[in-house]
């Protein structure tokens, strides 16, 4: 594992549940994009496109969760939720999953913990590169193509090119993507510095509906929303640099600049004509740099600070369906800075190993609103803000020999509303008109241990939550007020297992997690935390039918659950279900490879995110269907 940025230890001596997927990993289980790599990570939920770990409530476990791209976090300054559609896997080395990790490093928004996906190094040889595409059912097609380059000893560069287009389950949904990458890297004595510049497209369809029971067993295809998409552009500029001083001193900075416009538009109905809804441009700078000194045979110390601002200029329009008149309803100025310290130290002891670690950060939060109405009257609308924070962590590892370590470990995390949550607030209930900070408590006990060809993990985990920042679509869209804090308490108890074992051709994993998610204080006192489940588990098999010929089975099973905003538990819980998918890869001996695969190869019908009614006058539940058996074939060829 490598989360710290520097060399790789050994994932025994990590105090954490770690799960770390590979290239080869990705490769042989036939892995179309960064999300089918996390369907089988214990405790790990994809709800509606976004991700919950360890009991995180949907639609806000992105904001809870950290993404990091080569150590710089990708839900950015503006805190919307990453979009991992944009990082082409085949450029990926490993990702590396740390539930309650990262929080010193990286904040309050690594409170439930970080994916940490890490891409490959420019080859050492002259020349490198690939071509390849896929297609597969609702006309996805994909084209990539990636070629790298050593211009002598000490300089080397690349390019990334990747389009992706697919129509969607539901009629008229759509997702097309353009991404291309170059990068550069100068090799140091003992280090390097390295530049990348990547530009983005995207055109998707935006927040689609969810539909009535009715709606749902008459035709789960149908979308009420055609033609309403959202447009995305982003460019970034990312700088990195690490340089080993001394045989004990090391340092390293990580530098990112980034634009992104996004815009989305209405269709015409109801007699409205069509209209842009939304116009939004962020600017965002992030810095992060650290000093790594090792004292003692196997002791160490990182100082770390890190800076990120953003600022996010945007406009809003409405409709009055009876004039049929579309005016400008909001113009929103919003600036946001972000400074934080940090120590983590490194302690071994004989065959313990203790860490401990304190960040203080100091979050400033300037916004103006500028409000209209139809005739075009304003009101104005000022919030500062400029709250500090400081978690905590203390670990204790005690290595039973080489491949045998058991841990305990603890965290205090306190996050402040982010941007999104910060003007998005639902300010017109008193009793959640104040914006606080969420603390949340982690106590993991767990053991790991590689006894010949079988591998074991467990870990036992108490989660103590303390006015948790929460979403309920009931205070309006997700652009609407529909953030607040749960004035009460939530605990989080859950038991995660994972087992693989390595035979000479096959290799067998399985996982299991057990939740119990509460809220045991505050006005839904005694209720289960919805929208996730009790329940989830897994079982993968690999095997290798010949040394070019490799099969791949996955399935999982997610657990029943209530709907993702029913606090109170009133409506019946959400049937359970099982995903089953296939894959094959042939590689022949010229570099070229064919492969393909079936998601869903049982079509079961199900939905992954089930949410109450918004309307103020029926309580009903809305259904988002999740797709049906796709299928993906494809072809490559390395040099």
């Amino acid at each position: 594992i490598s989360t710290e940025r520097y060399e790789e230890v050994s994932v025994m001596e990590v105090a954490k549940n770690i799960t770390i997927i590979n290239s080869e990993d990705i490769e042989k289980r036939g892995y179309k994009n960064i999300y089918e790599a996390l369907k089988m990570i214990p405790s790990l939920l994809q709800i509606d496109g976004s991700l919950s770990l360890r009991g995180q409530v949907p639609k806000l476990a992105d904001k809870n969760l950290v993404v990091l791209l080569d150590g710089i976090p990708q839900n950015g300054a503006d805190n919307r939720e990453f979009d991992l559609d944009i990082i082409p896997i085949e450029q990926v080395e490993k990702i590396e999953v740390v539930p309650a990790g990262g929080a010193i490093m990286y904040g309050g928004n690594a409170t439930a913990g970080i994916i940490n996906i890490i891409t490959k190094n420019m080859k050492n040889q002259k020349y490198w590169g690939n071509i390849g595409t896929e297609f597969g059912k609702y006309d996805y097609k994909k084209y990539r193509v990636n070629y790298g380059m050593n211009l002598n000893e000490k300089i080397s560069g690349e390019i990334n090119y990747l389009t992706k287009d697919k129509n969607g389950y539901r009629e008229g949904e759509k997702n097309d993507l353009d991404f291309i990458e170059v990068k550069s890297k100068y090799k140091l004595n003992n280090g390097k510095i390295e530049g990348k510049y990547s530009h983005s497209r995207k055109i998707a369809s935006d927040r689609i509906k969810g539909l009535s029971k009715e709606e749902y067993e008459k035709d789960r295809k149908q979308n009420p929303d055609v033609g309403r998409y959202g447009k995305e552009y982003q460019d970034k500029y990312v700088l990195l640099y690490n340089k080993k001083l001394t045989p004990n001193l090391e340092i390293s900075s990580s530098f990112e600049y980034k634009n992104r416009e996004y815009e989305y538009k209405y269709p015409a109905k109801d007699k409205v004509p069509a209209y842009k809804k939304r116009d939004k441009e962020t600017e965002s700078l992030y810095w992060n740099g650290q000093i790594k000194y090792l004292y003692g045979e196997q002791n160490s110390i990182i100082l770390g600070g890190e800076y990120s601002e953003a600022t996010v200029k945007e406009k809003v329009w409405s409709n009055r369906r009876k004039s049929k008149k579309i005016y400008k309803s909001e113009n929103n100025d919003i600036d946001y800075y972000a400074v934080g310290g940090y120590v983590q130290n490194k302690l071994a002891w004989d065959s313990f190993i203790f860490s401990q670690g304190i960040r203080v950060e100091q979050n400033k939060f300037d916004s103006k609103s500028l409000n209209y109405n139809e005739k075009g009257i304003e009101t104005q609308d000022k919030i500062k803000d400029s709250p500090e924070n400081i978690d905590y962590e203390l670990t204790g590892n005690y290595l039973f020999n080489d491949t045998t370590s058991g841990y305990l470990s603890y965290n205090r995390v306190k996050r402040n509303p982010n941007l999104t949550e910060f003007s998005s607030w639902n300010t017109k209930d008193e009793e959640t008109k104040e914006k606080k900070a969420q603390t949340i408590d982690t106590v993991e006990l767990g053991i790991k241990s590689l006894i010949e060809n079988v591998y074991i993990s467990g870990a036992v985990f108490y989660i103590q939550g303390k006015n948790e920042i929460m979403y309920d679509p009931k205070y309006g869209a997700m652009g609407g007020k529909s953030f607040y804090n749960l004035n009460g308490k939530t605990r989080r108890f859950g038991l995660e297992l994972v087992s693989e074992q390595y035979f000479e051709k096959l290799t067998i994993r399985e996982s299991f997690t057990y939740m119990n998610n509460k809220i045991v204080a505050g006005p839904y006192e005694g209720h289960l935390i919805p929208g996730v489940s009790k329940i989830i588990g897994g079982v993968g098999v690999t095997y290798e039918i010949i040394p070019q010929l490799t099969l791949n089975l996955e399935s999982k099973y997610i657990g029943k659950t209530f709907a993702a905003n029913d606090f109170k538990n009133e409506f019946s819980k959400i049937k359970d279900y099982i995903v089953t998918d296939i894959s094959m890869r042939y590689s022949l001996e010229n570099g070229v490879t064919l492969y393909g695969g079936i998601n869903n190869v049982f079509n079961e019908i199900y939905c992954d995110y089930v949410q109450m009614s918004t309307s103020k006058t029926t309580k009903e539940l809305k259904y988002s269907p999740t797709e049906e058996r796709t299928y993906v074939l494809g072809i490559e060829y390395r040099f």
